[in-house]
């Protein structure tokens, strides 16, 4: 414990004394996290410009195109005169969504006959694809039940209260839990949150170890490396709560959490991912070279961690190996619903049980690789001083 403590303090001595990584550790987070953030300032995707063509020119397409029009997800900034045109409008991206009326819809539905308004939408931008879809479906059923109440009525055969519960038969009321606005940034940030912890705290690691990797390698190895450990958690989560504070305050980020959950995932992944770090310096030797790779990692590990696809839908041969080699896997997502639900303890203690597995088996592995990388150096390095001193003394 003591030698632990020696070798605490001389972390953070040296750390405080480099302007670099007190950057890294105080004002990445933050700076990173404001940023992004405001990427995703607007709640919804709003004035989408569509484009329009109305071979019916009845009121009911009127009204149609009206709604749309009304609509703050909606600009209808151009009306074509074919369908050819309105498809080129859409590929050369100057509207992301087309609405086709066909001819005779007013006169078909007084008919009873069944006829379809088309909507056309840019599928290459899912985010805007599902916005506007999903509004134009629901302003289309709307007007689509309207028009069935108003031929019921017209046909004389039932009252106004009639007509209603037979052109809607049931209705349904939804409560969204948690983020009633499906706003992009809760669902994005702390996802992005717990990628920032992952590579500052690959990064940070590999500026103390690269300090001096033989004096680690050895002596003290396993104390050394838990106070170089220490002090990056410590002071990234540090870093990471505040980040998330300025968010709630500044960008009204969903802030339910249970803290002192969220801290001891927090902690546990940071010990977690040291373990890959000592392995990876182990390989590369260099602390560029460990940066390289280290900043290659951020994507594929996010992408496959589950938080931006279930881990359920992904084949098993993805992501069984995935959770075994990286631990994002058993924090990302944990720690998101902690946050936005305050989710407790014991629900994400199996979260907690494979992080510490994960720590066990790789934190050895890393320090194994370790030593057995930098020792040989310093090895080498004093064979090749001792040569040197018999050839000059020749």
């Amino acid at each position: 414990m003591r030698t632990f403590l020696q070798n605490l303090l001389k972390e953070i001595d040296y750390t405080s004394k480099k302007l670099g990584l007190l950057i890294l550790f105080f004002i990445g987070m933050p700076f990173l996290g404001m940023w992004f953030t405001g990427a995703y300032y607007s709640e919804y995707v709003n004035d989408v410009p569509i484009a329009v063509l109305d071979e019916d020119n009845s009121s009911l397409s009127r009204q149609i195109i009206e709604y749309f029009d009304q609509n703050e997800r909606y600009n209808v900034d151009y009306y074509a005169s074919s369908r050819e045109e309105l498809e080129q409008l859409i590929n050369e991206r100057k509207v992301y969504m087309g609405l086709y009326i066909p001819p005779d819809l007013n006169n078909n539905i007084k008919l009873g006959n069944q006829s379809q308004v088309l909507v056309l939408t840019d599928g290459t931008n899912v985010i805007i694809g599902n916005n506007v879809y999903a509004g134009a479906a629901q302003i289309v059923q709307m007007v689509s039940g309207g028009a069935a109440i108003q031929v019921l009525q017209a046909k004389g055969s039932l009252e106004a209260k009639m007509a209603m519960n037979v052109a809607v038969p049931f209705g349904f009321e939804e409560r969204m839990l948690y983020d009633s606005k499906l706003t992009y940034m809760n669902y994005l940030i702390y996802g992005i949150i717990a990628v920032f912890l992952q590579q500052l705290m690959l990064s940070s690691m590999a500026t103390l170890l690269s300090r001096n990797p033989e004096e680690v390698a050895t002596k003290d190895t396993f104390t050394q490396v838990a106070a170089k450990m220490t002090v990056g958690a410590v002071c990234l989560i540090a870093s990471g709560s505040f980040t998330i504070f300025l968010l709630h305050k500044k960008f009204h980020l969903i802030f339910n959490g249970n803290v002192m959950v969220a801290l001891i995932l927090s902690f546990l992944f940071a010990v977690a991912i040291s373990g890959p770090t000592l392995i990876l310096f182990s390989l590369t030797k260099k602390k560029t070279r460990f940066t390289q790779i280290a900043y290659m990692l951020s994507l594929p590990t996010f992408l496959t961690c589950g938080y931006v696809w279930p881990v359920d839908q992904m084949p098993l041969l993805l992501a069984i190996p995935v959770k075994i080699l990286w631990p994002l896997m058993n924090y990302a997502r944990a720690f998101d619903e902690v946050m936005i639900k305050g989710l407790p303890f014991a629900t994400v203690s199996q979260n907690v049980v494979e992080l510490l597995v994960y720590s066990l088996i790789m934190l050895p592995i890393g320090i194994k690789c370790f030593k057995k990388s930098f020792y040989k150096n310093e090895k080498r390095e004093e064979t090749v001083q001792i040569v040197n001193e018999e050839n000059l003394n020749l």
